[in-house]
């Protein structure tokens, strides 16, 4: 406690905590129910980070009606959900760090409710767009609850425990979509965001009276500058990655987004090697352990966002023979032509023999449930890996499983039967990064510096998400699917048939953000040191040189 005193009035970290301190808040003594209980409600809770995601995502054309006002910003609804979770996850899980684990899981609890009330209740653009914000906070749960399970959960409950909320969270693809289908087929799109209010509202309050919370602290001061100086940094960048496409990689004022979000990171890093109290121990980023499992989730976060976009918007175009149809019925009727003439007319170029035209329900039922429910097996099955072999090569097994269902993707992918085949590896590959990343991460550091640091893993996952999505823009732009109309004495006229692109533009993807990073990540982890061991759950900690 004298040191904790002193590092208060210096403003520097203290050390890490000794054993008799991390075990102070631990249930260990608990039944398995109360422990069970206590890790499904903090599994149940951060549910709503990828379940609004998902749930908006759904009804997003729907929303655009309501605000026509939005015009081409309609896609805002995600960008700033991104630009937000991104520019404060760090902060709030160093937040998370100093002032109490549980505390900051709450109060990101309550500005999700106060986000999601104002989405569903406002007829403002804006302040809908404010409210998405406000519940983009939400995202630092994740980091927030790793932290809090190393410091509460018995020892050899840890390992399981954290794979459980890493590949737990996939749980919302399971009853998300059942769920949107059933209240927007009877209610507005506002029944969604009351639905999250609710479901929040409900959770947060059985978390604040049957979670303890962690006793650690890591007494310092908060470094308002360098906090300020990365939130902004990273939003500014993050804007630049998500709306390049749209403005322009070379626009002039899109650069100056790039080149402001540079300079102000680099501010941040002068700043944090001078501070008292750094907001990051720039030392920590220099452990093998940490930049490798950062460099990791940088690629494997950005493949499995973009294959999470490419299925859906394949097996949700229409079938072929319905699409062609649907396009020569629209040139006929605007045209005052009959059908059949512009049959005659028209032809197409380019092969959408993948187009199923399914509705989001039927993407759930015969692909999305059964990815999901792959991954949180095979998320629990890497958790008591790493309790017996260490976390190393679980990771390695999970990068390697994923670049092969990527591989097989690329020539197979035009049927649900082989996306949910092939599916079982990718399930497996995700599963087991998200179960073996925090794992190591939290044998590497000290519990007072937990929540930080595995928080700066979501945020170069979310700067590779970004990356990658502008990477998958351009490559499907280079391949659209088109019309050719062969007007007599006027020539022939070609088109692309708008959000509507071919077979190979999706194989190419899968191959350049797919297979490729995945093939990087193997040579980034394959050195790493740690992770060789069994995971203990932090109690032995590598500490910073």
């Amino acid at each position: 406690m004298t040191e904790e005193i002193a590092a208060s009035e210096t403003g520097r970290e203290p050390g890490p905590p000794s054993a008799a301190e991390e075990d102070a808040g631990r249930l260990t003594g608990a039944s398995r129910l109360r422990l069970v209980a206590v890790l499904a409600l903090l599994v149940l809770l951060t549910e709503i980070v990828p379940l609004q995601s998902l749930m908006v995502s759904a009804v997003m054309p729907k929303i655009g009606q309501s605000f026509p006002n939005s015009g081409h910003n309609i896609a805002w609804i995600l960008t700033i959900q991104g630009v937000v979770s991104g520019a404060t996850i760090a902060i709030i899980g160093k937040t998370a760090d100093m002032y109490g684990k549980k505390v900051l899981l709450l109060a990101c609890a309550v500005l999700f409710v106060a986000g999601s009330l104002l989405c569903a209740l406002t007829s403002s653009w804006p302040l809908f767009l404010a409210g998405r914000g406000i519940e983009a906070v939400s995202w630092g749960m994740v980091a927030v609850n790793y932290g809090l399970l190393r410091d509460i959960m018995p020892r050899k409950w840890v390992p399981i425990a954290v794979a459980v909320i890493g590949s737990g969270v996939g749980g919302a693809a399971i009853i998300g979509p059942p769920v949107v289908g059933a209240m927007t087929d009877h209610f507005s799109w506002r029944s969604v965001f009351w639905f999250l209010t609710i479901y929040t509202a409900v959770l947060a309050v059985l978390v604040a009276f049957l979670v303890p919370e962690s006793p650690l602290r890591a007494r310092q001061r908060f470094d308002v500058v360098g906090a300020v100086l990365f939130g902004v940094g990273i939003g500014v960048t993050l804007i630049y990655l998500s709306e390049g496409s749209s403005w322009g990689w070379s626009d002039a004022g899109s650069l100056a987004y790039l080149a402001a979000g540079l300079v102000i990171l680099a501010a941040f890093f002068a700043w944090e090697r001078r501070a008292a109290a750094p907001m990051l121990d720039l030392s920590v980023l220099r452990m093998p352990a940490v930049s490798i499992i950062y460099a990791v989730a940088f690629l494997l976060a950005s493949v499995q966002a973009q294959i999470s976009i490419l299925v859906p918007y394949m097996f949700q175009t229409p079938k072929e023979s319905d699409l062609k149809q649907q396009i020569v019925e629209g040139a006929a009727a605007k045209s005052h032509t009959p059908v059949p003439v512009i049959s005659e007319m028209m032809s197409f170029r380019g092969d959408i023999s993948y187009g199923a035209g399914y509705s989001v329900l039927d993407m759930a039922v015969h692909i999305t449930i059964w990815t999901a429910v792959f991954s949180m097996v095979f998320g629990m099955v890497c958790g008591w890996l790493c309790r017996r072999i260490g976390a190393r090569i679980p990771l390695i097994i999970g990068v390697v499983s994923t670049g092969a269902a990527c591989a097989l993707w690329i020539n197979w992918h035009s049927t649900w039967q082989l996306q949910v085949a092939i599916g079982v590896l990718f399930g497996l590959g995700t599963g087991f990064h998200l179960a073996s990343f925090p794992n190591i991460l939290i044998d590497s550091v000290s519990a007072r510096q937990t929540g930080i640091v595995t928080a700066m893993a979501s945020v170069f996952g979310s700067v590779g998400i970004a990356v990658s999505s502008a990477l998958l823009s351009s490559i499907l732009a280079a391949h659209p699917f088109q019309t050719v109309t062969t007007v007599p004495g006027r020539g022939t006229v070609v088109s692309d048939v708008p959000q509507v692109f071919t077979d190979p533009g999706f194989s190419l993807a899968y191959l350049l953000l797919g297979v490729v990073p995945c093939v990087v990540a193997v040579f980034i982890a394959f050195p790493l040191r740690a992770g060789r061991a069994p995971a203990r759950g932090g109690e032995v900690v590598a500490r910073p040189a």
